[in-house]
């Protein structure tokens, strides 16, 4: 059995909004877990696809900045994001249960963060934002029966979102982003590690930063568990993990330059994050916005994000808030 697993993030970057740290997880029963990793686009072919341009009914799954375009907004994302939530047997109705099914339940405590929380004229999301139930329902149709007659399960779909209170308190303590984000991808590796190292999963991580070695910052995650070098190099940076004196669980873990190319398990990660992201990125705009009717909305990133909070830093007060709870440290 091949279990093959990605992680990714959005929201490394940003001004504003949270970071998410998205993971899938998929099962091959037929192949061995000592093979390569398989080309899942080429294996779901007759439902997904890697390129808008090439969908012609299909799903396109791919690096999330390919697919979320000015004209079409979220409608590819939520389309992919969607569909293989189905394909895990989940159909979420709302924001707040796509939240739970990531793991991150609407519990977090949000009372330093209106934006998000929901009320009586602002409640959760409906899901699909864009598309519609019919849409949804052919396309997780067609990706089942594709994924039932080759043999292909996803086995999970994850995120930790992590937002801005949290972020900063993180930010402040480590002096890095890097090892904020690390942090989570961490806890997606001991996730993975926890359900399924005894069937020896292969996991592919996108890598954010210039870093190249990972053997010392796996051992802190995994103090009990040897971590052997594979291949240290300015593209790709792969461990196996294996615990001792006998080695009866073991993961290899690979941080690859640009992985969700090569990786679909990564492209999908990629996708979740980024959905999740820009659903809550709504709620965001949606709070200001409606408050302050000549507030233009905002992607967070640096440039428009600083128009964004000079915009908003007159009306503040007027709402009890400051610009500390929504910025995020770089």
């Amino acid at each position: 059995m091949f279990v093959y697993a990605g992680i990714d993030e959005a929201g490394y970057g940003p001004l504003l909004g949270p970071l998410v740290v998205g993971r899938s997880i998929f099962i091959i029963p037929s192949l061995d877990h000592d093979a390569p990793p398989p080309d899942l686009w080429q294996r779901l072919s007759k439902a997904v696809c890697k390129r808008l341009s090439d969908r012609a009914g299909r799903i396109a799954i791919n690096d999330s900045k390919k697919l979320k375009t000015k004209a079409a907004g979220v409608r590819h994302l939520e389309l992919g994001c969607l569909a293989f939530a189905h394909l895990s047997g989940h159909r979420p109705p709302s924001l707040d249960h796509w939240l739970d099914l990531l793991g991150e339940t609407t519990h977090h405590s949000l009372t330093d963060l209106p934006w998000y929380q929901p009320s009586d004229d602002r409640p959760w999301q409906p899901l699909p934002t864009i598309n519609t139930q019919g849409e949804l329902a052919i396309a997780g149709s067609m990706l089942n029966s594709c994924a039932q007659r080759i043999g292909i399960q996803l086995a999970d779909l994850g995120a930790s979102v992590v937002f801005e209170d949290r972020f900063n308190h993180m930010v402040a303590a480590t002096r890095s982003k890097a090892s904020v984000n690390f942090t989570f991808v961490a806890k997606h590796l001991l996730h993975i590690w926890e359900h399924y190292s005894q069937h020896h999963p292969t996991v592919v991580v996108d890598r954010q930063s210039g870093r190249t070695r990972y053997r010392e910052v796996l051992s802190q995650s995994f103090p009990d568990i040897q971590v052997n070098v594979i291949e240290e190099s300015p593209t790709r940076s792969a461990y196996e993990l294996s615990d001792q004196p006998r080695p009866t669980r073991s993961m290899k873990v690979s941080f690859q330059v640009e992985a969700e190319e090569a990786n679909l398990p990564v492209a999908l990660a990629s996708m979740v994050s980024k959905y999740t992201r820009e659903l809550l990125m709504a709620r965001l705009n949606n709070f200001f916005t409606s408050q302050i009717p000549d507030l233009l909305p905002t992607a967070g990133y640096a440039k428009d994000g600083k128009r964004f909070l000079q915009q908003l830093a007159p009306h503040l007060p007027a709402l009890g808030l400051s610009e500390n709870q929504l910025r995020r440290r770089a």
